[in-house]
């Protein structure tokens, strides 16, 4: 029995393949990105860990600016979703969505933000938020 359930967790792991996941802590705070397979999100996985200054946009949006552009050809645009990380490619920065926001041809789907964004929501003030990834 043992070995049919190491077969099945083996080929689990084949099928579905790693995900590539990530953790944004900030003020006490953790949240967990499950990231998208997708060109835009291998890059800036590939550059973490990083500090970033996130502000509020338009009460909608928590945003920050990457010290480097991320190639998004390829992408597609796509309908936001509230706990979208994302990457807007005309100003090169991500952000976290905490509300509903129209479809833009210049969005990136980055990943998804697992858990409650309460306490992202609630910082008014700019902030520091690091990013790392999780093995």
């Amino acid at each position: 029995m043992k070995k049919i359930l190491c077969f099945l967790l083996l080929l689990n792991t084949f099928l579905l393949g790693e995900q590539m996941q990530i953790q944004l802590l900030f003020n006490g705070k953790e949240l967990r990105v499950i990231l998208e397979d997708n060109e835009a999100s291998k890059q800036f996985y590939n550059v973490l860990p990083m500090e970033l200054e996130f502000s509020d946009f338009m009460k909608k949006e928590k945003i920050a600016h990457l010290p480097k552009v991320l190639n998004a050809k390829g992408s597609s645009a796509y309908k936001p979703q509230i706990g979208d990380l994302f990457y807007y490619v005309p100003w090169g920065n991500i952000g976290i969505f905490y509300e509903l926001q129209n479809a833009s041809n210049d969005l990136v789907y980055l990943g998804k933000v697992q858990g409650d964004l309460e306490a992202l929501k609630a910082q008014k003030a700019d902030f520091k938020m690091k990013i790392v990834k999780l093995k």
